[in-house]
């Protein structure tokens, strides 16, 4: 048995003489390493792992360049693994006082932290104390924190924090323990108390700080309605690039301007956002992907093109970011993006039924097949909602306006009646108003806007359209979005009741403002179509009176209609007589394809969001033209 034990200890023992990590062929991929020329370091460390497979330094730093380098956290969590490993057969008593016990610390402290990345929240924890034990002088309980909130162990974490936020030997995870204890206060609803947080980490981090605490501040202050303190704030992150940080103040910001109405804000907010995300690590930029993205998809919702919203938001239902850097549960992460994903598809839906008024009769096939194809899958994508929601975070707070369980889109919120059903929404929006909370005041007008659209389709007609006025009248003014889908709805509500003339002031308002509300509540523009007697021009008028987007009404717009070389122009003239708009179909060689090109432009433009985008604009928000900060691509490739 001894002479066996011997056996063993011998074969465990390392071959080398010195540890691996002092060896000179380490030291140059190291370098390589700090210097940023993953590449390099990558090439340099895999030669060393052909030679010994089971060096546990080049595996460590394989890890690293996988973390940190190309954002591999699944990679990088085995190499750190299989180097723990390494180094606890090489020295099986104490590895933490061997030669190489600085690696080893670092080594748990690195696996640790992707095995949160990868949502183990109890491993993490684990190796945590595991590594507190070893080195009781380097103690990291503060990062305990954020794994503990992540489990719903928030009296425990926050007991915790504010044990650590007086200890001197914690002093260096002081922003740490006060970003953990704003977060804790945030997911249990004490919106003052997070902000307090939030503003105190920001205010003694100062400039050159991780943005992330100006921009947690700056989306507190949001959550309290604070518009112009959050966009302040938010800006102020913009100012403290950090290449490691999990932030994203631009996407919160074109959220905030496309609400506003501030379109051409919330456009370069965009460009800026994916600029952000693509110069930083790839770490950081693999783990705001699928963020990113869903603030692109939800800003071109609310600027009207939702064609392309639905592509974005289409790749997010096959890919979604891990939700280790949020406090947001993930089942609510899920369920903001199929709404929003099942919006697009509604929109998409009303775009086929106009295209179907107009097509030809080859095309109606094809059409007709999509269109039944999309209306399976936003009653699927709305069911799907619902079971996340209801199941998990609760509808109650998914109606608030913004908060730790809310969509935190506003202007999107009074939709949600179509996944849950208006009876849900508004035993719900009751419930709501009877809490005696500070915040309830403000969000009142919020949960009014989604009352009179739920009661509309609960067939409460005269209730909807109070609800709806009263909040058209208290909504903050910024609330520009959500003001116009109030006015949109509003105008379903009062044509029911026959009040056309009241509807009229409102339906003007919105095609001079923001006309692709009527697509988005499904609203008809009454409309008196004239023409020149042409074949053409009587084509168009009865394939846009057969359009969702038009209604027959001799006391409505009017749309003159004209042909002439080879196709049709229209003016439309608001019932004030002011002009609403010329459009120009283009030339086609019969009648028959010219009005069809006619109908297809008038619906592209008269219903059509009110910035236009360009292809340069597109290739930037989509985050492809390659616009990053730096020496980020170079230092990736050298």
């Amino acid at each position: 048995m001894k002479k066996l034990l011997c056996a063993l200890l011998l074969a465990s023992a390392p071959l080398w003489g010195e540890t691996p990590e002092s060896t000179s062929e380490y030291a140059q991929a190291e370098s390589a390493f700090q210097s940023q020329k993953y590449a390099q370091a990558r090439k340099l460390t895999e030669e060393i792992l052909k030679k010994e497979p089971d060096n546990y330094a080049a595996l460590y730093l394989l890890g690293a360049i996988y973390h940190y380098g190309e954002g591999s956290i699944p990679r990088a969590y085995y190499c750190y693994s299989r180097a723990r490993k390494g180094i606890e057969r090489a020295f099986p008593e104490h590895p933490e006082s061997s030669a190489s016990g600085p690696l080893y610390g670092t080594v748990l402290q690195e696996l640790s932290e992707t095995a949160q990345q990868l949502e183990h929240y109890q491993e993490a924890l684990d190796l945590i104390d595991e590594r507190d034990k070893l080195y009781p002088s380097e103690k990291q309980t503060a990062r305990k924190g954020w794994p503990l909130l992540k489990l719903g162990r928030f009296d425990e974490s926050r007991q915790l924090m504010t044990k650590l936020l007086d200890d001197p030997e914690q002093a260096g995870y002081r922003d740490h323990a006060l970003n953990t204890l704003g977060n804790i206060e945030f997911e249990a609803d004490n919106m003052e108390k997070s902000y307090e947080y939030f503003q105190k980490i920001a205010s003694e981090a100062g400039y050159g700080s991780d943005p992330v605490f100006f921009c947690n501040a700056g989306e507190a202050a949001r959550d309290l309605l604070r518009y112009d303190e959050s966009e302040k704030l938010m800006l102020k992150s913009t100012e403290m690039f950090n290449a490691y940080t999990y932030s994203d103040p631009w996407g919160f910001l074109a959220e905030l301007y496309a609400a506003e109405s501030r379109m051409p804000e919330a456009l370069s907010a965009l460009k800026q956002m994916q600029a952000w995300r693509i110069s930083g690590s790839a770490q950081a930029s693999q783990n705001k992907w699928a963020e990113c993205y869903g603030h692109l998809g939800s800003v071109l919702l609310q600027m009207g093109y939702d064609e392309m919203a639905l592509e974005k938001l289409g790749m997010l239902i096959r890919r979604q970011d891990r939700n280790s850097s949020i406090s947001t549960a993930p089942t609510l992460v899920e369920g903001r993006l199929v709404y929003l994903y099942s919006l697009a598809l509604q929109r998409n839906i009303q775009r086929t039924r106009e295209k179907l008024s107009y097509a030809a009769w080859k095309e109606v096939p094809g059409l007709l097949g999509r269109l039944f194809s999309m209306e399976r899958q936003v009653a699927r994508e709305r069911d799907r909602v619902a079971n996340l929601i209801a199941a998990n975070t609760g509808v109650d707070g998914f109606l608030q306006p913004y908060g730790a369980k809310a969509l935190d889109l506003p202007s999107f919120s009074t939709a949600v009646w179509s996944c849950f059903g208006p009876g849900a929404v508004i035993a719900s929006v009751e419930r709501s108003l009877k809490v005696e909370k500070p915040e309830m005041a403000a969000r009142k007008p919020y949960l009014t806007a989604i009352l009179g659209e739920a009661y509309l389709y609960d067939w409460r007609v005269a209730d909807s359209q109070k609800s709806l006025e009263e909040a058209i009248k208290s909504l903050p003014a910024a609330e520009v979005k959500l003001r116009n889908r109030c006015k949109a709805v509003l105008v379903k509500a009062l044509n029911q009741q026959g009040r056309r003339k009241e509807a009229m002031t409102y339906l003007q308002s919105l095609m001079d403002t923001d006309p692709s509300q009527l697509r988005a509540v499904q609203v008809a523009l009454p409309v008196s179509i004239e023409t020149d007697g042409s074949e053409s021009s009587n084509s168009a008028r009865k394939w846009l009176y057969a359009s969702p987007r038009c209604q027959k009404a001799s006391d409505g717009f009017v749309l003159k209609l004209q042909a002439g070389q080879d196709k049709v122009s229209g003016q439309l003239i608001g019932p004030d007589g002011t002009s609403a708009g010329s459009f120009e179909g283009q030339p086609r060689g019969n009648p028959s394809d010219s009005a069809r090109s006619f109908c297809e432009v008038f619906h592209a433009q008269a219903f059509a969001p009110i910035i236009d985008l360009s292809q340069m604009d597109i290739r930037s928000i989509d985050g492809s033209t390659g616009a990053v900060r730096g020496e980020a691509l170079k230092q990736l490739t050298e």
